[in-house]
């Protein structure tokens, strides 16, 4: 058996056979009396504070002139018992100095950012969050930009559309005012998951595909109910915000007001995502189009089967952050109307 030995205590005339056993705290008792008095009255406390310092500050350092080295590594094992050793088990006497779990796919892994810092990252993600959070708060102010801008009074003063304040077609000024608002906001919140996975990827530097859809999925969620609560409430958060500051009780009698008012837009809401939103979804045009392009232009006895599979029979992903959302959304909307409006519960059967 194999024993841990002090070769300072080994007797000159004996071998490694006779060495004498380290016992818990064997070595304090040797140390100097000045090492001593320097642990009693917390030099050790002050050295582990150093240390944390200059661990900040290689973080600061990494994150401005880039790192030598990668944070993250992979270990392959022969057997299943000891993957599940390394990944429960500490393996470090610190606390979160050595961070393991089971390995994602390969082609989940974002190979760009898999030498990211995890305390850098950690960081980034905060300050997403908290500018993120602000905007979900200020999230009427585009949307009364759009609803002051997008009109056909506004465009008449571009320069090529001034023909618009001068032309007599009521219908067409109508037809505008009705439903550019509604186009514009549309494509907003069709844009809000495209600017979540750039903040993901190239900000936060996240080093999983699922790690990065998991984070648009919870703040495009966030973002839809802000929406919906303006559009309920016809005012911002803030101001909502605000007078719960002062009045913590108001916020029933805001929702109590104005949830029932607008259970018929709901309905509408419901059954347009039914009728056409999700035959949109199902249909999943990219993929289709683009596999309808190859079998009309190549020729499948001409390829071998490597280009089929690469080309036509490509497995392709479920955008999880860009499709979830709107179910988690109409969930909300159907357990929030259940009791008041039982009606829209079987659009929401319909739906799902």
């Amino acid at each position: 058996s194999k024993r841990l030995v002090d070769e300072d205590f080994l007797d000159e005339g004996n071998d490694n056979k006779s060495a004498n056993l380290i016992q818990p705290g064997g070595k304090d008792k040797h140390k100097s009396i000045m090492w001593r008095f320097f642990g009693k009255i917390g030099f050790d406390f002050v050295s582990a504070g150093v240390t944390y310092v200059n661990q900040q500050l290689d973080v600061v350092v990494d994150s401005v002139i880039g790192r030598t080295m990668a944070s993250t590594g992979f270990v392959s094992f022969t057997d299943l018992p000891s993957v599940c050793y390394a990944a429960s088990a500490p393996l470090c006497h610190q606390p979160e100095m050595l961070q393991t779990s089971l390995s994602p796919e390969p082609r989940d892994i974002i190979w760009k950012n898999i030498q990211g810092n995890i305390n850098l990252v950690k960081q980034r993600e905060d300050a997403a969050n908290f500018f993120l959070a602000l905007g979900a708060i200020l999230w009427s102010i585009p949307l009364t930009a759009i609803q002051a801008l997008a009109t056909a009074e506004s465009l008449s003063r571009v320069p090529f559309m001034s023909w618009l304040s001068t032309s007599s077609n009521l219908r067409l000024t109508a037809f505008i005012n009705g439903y550019l608002p509604v186009v514009a906001l549309l494509t907003l919140i069709m844009i809000l998951p495209i600017i979540f996975e750039w903040v993901a990827v190239n900000y936060e530097n996240r080093k999983t595909y699922s790690d990065v859809q998991n984070s648009i999925l919870n703040r495009y969620f966030y973002y839809q109910l802000a929406n919906i609560f303006i559009t309920v409430t016809a005012g911002s958060i803030w101001d909502s915000l605000n007078d719960l500051l002062y009045s913590p009780y108001s916020a029933f009698v805001i929702l109590g007001r104005s949830l029932p008012t607008v259970v018929g837009y709901f309905v509408s809401f419901l059954a347009t995502k039914t009728l056409a939103g999700l035959p949109m979804v199902l249909l999943r045009l990219g993929p289709l189009g683009k596999m309808l392009f190859y079998r009309l232009c190549l020729r499948e006895s001409k390829l071998t089967q490597r280009e089929l599979d690469e080309a036509i029979y490509r497995k392709e992903g479920i955008m999880y952050g860009w499709e979830y959302p709107t179910q988690l959304l109409v969930v909300v909307i159907c357990f929030t109307y259940a009791c008041i409006s039982p009606v829209i519960l079987i659009f929401g059967a319909i739906y799902f």
